[in-house]
């Protein structure tokens, strides 16, 4: 099924099977890796000195030997980046690169500010060659052999050149979605059985297992399971690998910041891609270390010394499993929980990042659903006094879309998804974990 592969590469100008293969050969060799990592970090630092509207006059007072003696020293005296910064200067940091392929993304995140950048073809080959490498390493995957998604839409691989069932049939990718799952889901029992991972929310996976008490029972060729895009919590990490009988290991990434790291089976952190991510730290002012990322593929769009959002800590030494590639460790995320709908069933966060981002008007949200299923959706808008307006459309927006819910809509007095109380969804159900 590698031929699935080698089409997708051919139709969107990627090259996921050549990544894979270089990273399987260099996993367990850490000095051409480091030696590449600083090759690609000054290639990219002079790449965007000769071409970015924000980033030449900033690179502009070094030199490019400067650069290729010390692309490190060079990158640290980079300003550091959020969101807000880039989105404000938009215009000026989304400079499109004559030969260099690119990608629209959006992305509400896990802090509920909505955001719209740009990725290069080349990120997205080294983001799916990491994925299989990380697959490979953990359960012996090999590309092109069938698994199953449970997810919402940042997993859903939808790409123009293909209808989405296309392109996942040459992923060998059966994907369920996991945004709204009921105990009326009939899953191809013939994909399950021949799936030998499966990739997905924490969240979801651990929703369908409860819904459909029968699901796990039907995967006979199943290695592992791999979580994404949510904080994995203990208690449900146990529940996942005694319904499925089979090892958890959880993925961490962030597709703008250009990371992306998976446990390893000592579960002593995430081994991430620092070939192509530079990753430092930030001490904030509460004492914590925030993650800095810098993607050297991103030409288009350049994301350098950003802050993603994510506290964690970064380490070098070497892991007992025995790979030399860093980790981040301790690190802190955001639970993102369950809105639950009276009959059962349940919405997952996703699927509100989906309908927000029809309304650009809102810039941050959060939503609260208290024990008798009622829903208050706060919204910070970037013109309050649009509030009104804004809140009458998004409550008929909602009721139309999940009439079994009852909606308000109220005005976010404060922001601060830093602080360790705020999380984006939260629901006071009553739901047995």
């Amino acid at each position: 099924m590698k031929t699935g592969i080698k089409l997708i590469d051919l139709a969107r100008g990627t090259d996921i099977l050549g990544k894979y293969k270089e990273l399987v050969r260099l996993w367990d060799n850490k000095s051409p890796l480091e030696e590449a990592r600083n090759k690609n970090l000054a290639g990219f630092l002079l790449a965007i000195r000769s071409q970015n509207r924000f980033y030449s006059p900033l690179l502009g007072r070094f030199s490019p030997d400067e650069i290729i003696d010390n692309p490190q020293k060079v990158l640290t005296d980079m300003p550091v980046i959020d969101k807000k910064m880039l989105s404000e200067n938009q215009h000026l940091v989304f400079t499109p690169v004559k030969g260099v392929d690119y990608q629209f993304k959006k992305t509400g995140g896990s802090t509920g500010e909505p955001f719209r950048y740009y990725v290069d073809k080349e990120h997205l080959s080294w983001m799916w060659a990491h994925n299989y490498l990380f697959w490979h390493n953990n359960c012996g995957y090999e590309p092109g052999e069938p698994f199953v998604t449970i997810a919402g839409n940042s997993l859903r691989t939808v790409n123009k050149k293909f209808s989405e069932s296309i392109y996942h049939k040459l992923q060998n990718n059966y994907f369920l979605k996991g945004d709204m799952i009921d105990n009326n889901l009939k899953p191809d029992l013939s994909k399950l059985k021949k799936a030998v991972l499966i990739y997905g929310y924490p969240s979801s996976i651990l929703n369908i297992i409860k819904s459909v008490p029968e699901f796990s029972s039907h995967f006979k060729g199943l290695r592992a399971i791999f979580t994404t895009s949510e904080q994995l919590i203990p208690s449900v990490r146990r529940q996942i690998e005694a319904a499925f009988n089979k090892p958890v290991f959880d993925i961490y990434g962030a597709n703008d910041g250009g990371i992306l790291g998976c446990e390893c089976p000592e579960h002593q952190g995430y081994h991430y891609n620092f070939l192509n991510c530079f990753a430092e730290t930030l001490t904030t002012e509460d004492g914590f270390t925030e993650l800095l990322l810098t993607n050297t593929n991103s030409q288009n769009y350049p994301f350098i010394r950003y802050r993603v959002g994510d506290i964690g800590s970064i380490t070098s030494d070497r892991c007992i499993c025995g790979s030399a590639w860093p980790r981040i460790i301790d690190l802190k995320g955001r639970t993102r929980d369950l809105i639950r709908k009276p009959d059962g069933g349940s919405i997952h966060g996703a699927y509100f990042n989906k309908i927000l981002f029809d309304f650009p008007e809102v810039d941050a949200y959060r939503i609260v659903q208290e024990t008798d299923y009622s829903v208050t959706v706060y919204i910070h808008l970037k013109q309050m006094q649009l509030f009104d307006k804004m809140a009458t459309k998004l409550t008929a927006t909602l009721n139309k879309l999940l009439p079994e819910l009852s909606f308000s809509i109220v005005q976010m007095q404060e922001y601060n998804p830093t602080n360790a109380k705020f999380k984006l969804i939260e629901s006071h159900v009553n739901q047995s974990m």
